[in-house]
């Protein structure tokens, strides 16, 4: 695993965060990748491009062609939702029982935070007071400047009443279709499976979660 030490020493940088949350007023970061192991050999890696306000997901398994991605985020053409709440918990719990400098609800919660969504059938009152406890498990103590909050983080990704329907595939692929007349789209690369090598890595995504419950479990 490689979370890099410019990257963990920042984690309590209120510069930091206001620049990775666009806050106004922020300055570039210095570029980084991270790679977050959920164990057996899965990773998910963090690509932060600082000069462009630019972050990147993507997916690393065994039986993965290199790093696949499966979303990003920018000012420009983002389409960053790449998780539900469930598989982002199950995720970062794995994450932190191979860690212990990532702590759960902690940092790996607040770097992938962006690349969750939040749904009808979610429980939002428990997302929120997770969300609320990461973001404060990293405050320095005594801080009363910007810092990134729950309901700033929830705005951008709150998808209840958007007209976004999830569905599972014969492959347990769970995929997102949301009505034409939306008026608030969902850029996600989590659409209809299909066979298009730079579409969503499902088979992959799939193996990652594997992996997740497995270092849970074990």
């Amino acid at each position: 695993m490689l979370v890099p030490n410019g990257l963990r020493e920042r984690f309590h940088d209120p510069a930091f965060w206001q620049t990775f949350f666009y806050a106004e007023g922020a300055a570039p970061v210095p570029d980084t990748t991270a790679e977050l192991s959920v164990g057996g050999g899965c990773q998910l890696v963090l690509e932060v491009q600082g000069r462009y306000d630019s972050y990147e997901l993507g997916i690393c398994t065994p039986t993965s062609d290199g790093v696949r991605s499966i979303g990003w985020d920018d000012m420009a053409h983002w389409h960053p939702f790449a998780f539900r709440w469930w598989e982002l918990d199950v995720i970062c719990r794995a994450v932190a029982t191979l860690d212990p400098l990532m702590p759960y609800p902690g940092p790996a919660l607040v770097l992938l935070c962006r690349f969750v969504s939040v749904q009808d059938d979610d429980d939002v009152e428990q997302i929120t007071s997770t969300m609320h406890t990461a973001f404060e498990s990293l405050r320095p103590a005594g801080w009363a400047g910007y810092w990134p909050n729950v309901t700033d983080w929830l705005a951008r990704r709150d998808f209840r009443g958007r007209g976004v329907s999830w569905t599972r595939d014969q492959s347990g692929n769970l995929y997102a279709v949301q009505e034409d007349d939306s008026d608030y789209p969902f850029y996600s690369m989590r659409g209809m499976p299909t066979d298009d090598p730079a579409g969503f890595p499902y088979e992959e995504w799939r193996d990652l979660l594997v992996a997740a419950r497995s270092t849970l479990a074990g």
